[in-house]
C-alpha cells in the first residue's frame, strides 16, 4: 500500500504539473480575446463530442491501455502546438482559440482518467484516508509548475514550456504503469477488485449510454446536480470578479500581479486543507459532513456578497472558494465514486467531468450576462437559494455513500 500510494501521488503531481505549466501559456495566448463566452461554449461542445470516443476506449481497453492511449494522444497534440508556436503562429486568432479549448479539454480528461483509476483501485475506506493526500500532491505539482513556468517562459520561450509538459506527461505514464503493476500484485486488491479485465458488461461507448447510466441511478444523478451547482457558483464568482476588476482600469501588469498573489494564496491554502483537514474530516465526521461544511462556507461567502460585492469581497470570495473547492470538495467527491460499479464509475465520471462541468460554465456565463443590468449583490441574492439546495444535496450524498459502503462491506463478508 505505501508504495502504491506514493506512486499514485507522484502520478497526480505530474498530471497537475503538466497542466499548470500549460495554463499560463493558454492565458497569455488568450489575452487579446474579449469574449470568453464563445470559448466556454466551444470547450463544452469539444468535451461533449469527445465523450463517445472516450467511452469506446474505456470499454475496449485495460486500465494500462487507457492511460497510455489518452495521455499519448495529448502528448502528440502538444508536439503539434509547440511546432506551430515555434514557427510564429502564436499571433493568429485561430491558434489562440484552439489552444484555449484544447487545454481546458486536456485538463478534464487527464484528471478524469487519474481519479477514475484511483476510485477503481482503492476502497471507500482507503479513499477517505488517502485521496486528500493525493490531491495535495497534485497541488504541490501546480505550485512547482508555477515557479518552473515563470523561469522557463522568460529564458526559453513558451514553446519550451510545452516540451516541459510533454516530459511530465511521459513520466506520469511511467508512474501509472508502476501503480497498476503494484496493484496487480496486491493479493487483497486482486481478490476484491478488477485487475483491468472487468467481468462487468462493458460500456457501449455512446453518449446515450453514458446519459442513461447517470439518469438510471438517483445517486449518480444527485452527484451530477451537486457538481453542476458547485461549478455554477464558482464561475458566477469568477465572472463577476472579472467584470468588477475591468471597471477598476488597472494595467495589465497590475492585474497580473493581483492574479499571481491570489493564485499563491489559493494554492497554499488548498495544500494545507488537502494535507491536514480533508482526510481527518472524512475519517472523523464522514463524507457528508465534509461536503456540508464546504457548502456552508460558500453559502457564507454568497451571503457576504449579497451585501457587498465590490472588488475586495469578490477577490476574497474567489480565493476562499478555490481553497474550499479543491481542498475539501474534490477529495470528498472522489470518495463518492468508490461505491459504484466500474462501468458506472468510468461513464458517469466522464459525463460529469465534461458535459456537466463545462455545461455549468456556459450556464453561469449566460446568467451573469442576463443579470448584467443588476448589481453583483442583487445577483448574489438571486443565487443564494440555489447554493442552499447545493448544501442539502451534499448532506444527502454523504448519507447515501455511507450506506452503500456498508452494504458493500457486508457483501464482502
Amino acid at each position: 500500500m505505501p508504495t502504491r500510494l506514493l506512486l499514485s501521488a507522484l502520478w497526480f503531481f505530474l498530471v497537475l504539473f503538466s497542466y499548470y505549466v500549460l495554463k499560463p501559456v493558454r492565458d497569455a495566448l488568450a489575452t487579446e480575446t474579449r469574449l470568453f463566452g464563445p470559448l466556454y461554449l466551444a470547450t463544452f461542445l469539444a468535451a461533449s463530442a469527445a465523450l463517445p470516443l472516450y467511452w469506446r476506449i474505456v470499454a475496449r481497453t485495460t486500465r494500462r491501455q487507457l492511460v497510455f492511449g489518452v495521455y499519448q494522444f495529448f502528448v502528440a497534440c502538444l508536439v503539434v502546438f509547440a511546432v506551430l508556436l515555434a514557427r510564429g503562429y502564436g499571433d493568429t486568432e485561430w491558434l489562440r482559440n484552439a489552444f484555449f479549448v484544447w487545454v481546458s479539454v486536456f485538463n478534464l480528461y487527464v484528471v478524469a482518467v487519474f481519479w477514475s483509476v484511483m476510485a477503481d483501485l482503492f476502497s471507500a475506506e482507503e479513499g477517505k484516508t488517502w485521496f486528500g493526500a493525493m490531491a495535495a500532491a497534485g497541488t504541490v505539482g501546480s505550485i512547482v509548475a508555477s515557479l518552473v513556468g515563470h523561469a522557463a517562459a522568460q529564458r526559453l520561450g513558451v514553446e519550451w514550456l510545452m516540451v516541459v509538459a510533454i516530459g511530465a506527461l511521459e513520466l506520469a505514464i511511467a508512474m501509472a504503469w508502476l501503480v497498476l503493476r503494484f496493484a496487480s500484485r496486491d493479493a487483497k486488491a486482486s481478490s476484491t477488485k478488477d485487475n483491468g479485465n472487468s467481468s462487468e458488461p462493458p460500456s457501449s461507448g455512446s453518449l446515450l449510454a453514458g446519459l442513461r447510466t447517470v439518469v438510471s441511478s438517483r445517486y449518480l444523478l444527485m452527484i451530477c446536480a451537486f457538481t453542476a451547482i458547485g461549478k455554477f457558483a464558482a464561475t458566477f464568482v469568477y465572472n463577476n470578479f472579472q467584470h468588477t476588476l475591468r471597471e477598476e482600469g488597472l494595467a495589465v501588469a497590475e492585474r497580473t500581479q493581483l492574479f499571481s498573489a491570489m493564485n499563491f494564496y489559493s494554492q497554499t491554502g488548498t495544500l494545507a486543507f488537502q494535507a491536514v483537514l480533508a482526510a481527518a474530516l472524512m475519517r472523523l465526521a464522514g463524507v457528508g459532513a465534509t461536503l456540508a461544511l464546504a457548502c456552508s462556507v460558500i453559502i457564507g461567502l454568497f451571503a457576504w456578497l449579497s451585501f457587498d460585492a465590490t472588488l475586495w469581497p469578490l477577490m476574497v470570495a474567489k480565493v476562499v472558494q478555490e481553497i474550499v473547492g479543491y481542498g475539501l470538495l474534490v477529495p470528498a467527491q472522489q470518495v463518492l465514486f468508490t461505491v459504484v460499479s466500474r462501468t458506472e464509475k468510468y461513464e458517469s465520471k466522464a459525463f460529469i467531468d465534461t458535459v456537466v462541468f463545462r455545461g455549468s460554465d456556459v450556464a453561469a456565463a449566460n446568467v451573469v450576462d442576463a443579470l448584467g443590468k443588476f448589481s453583483a449583490s442583487a445577483a448574489a441574492i438571486a443565487i443564494l437559494p440555489l447554493v442552499g439546495v447545493w448544501m442539502a444535496l451534499g448532506a444527502w450524498l454523504g448519507r447515501e455513500q455511507t450506506a452503500r459502503a456498508k452494504a458493500n462491506d457486508d457483501l464482502v463478508q
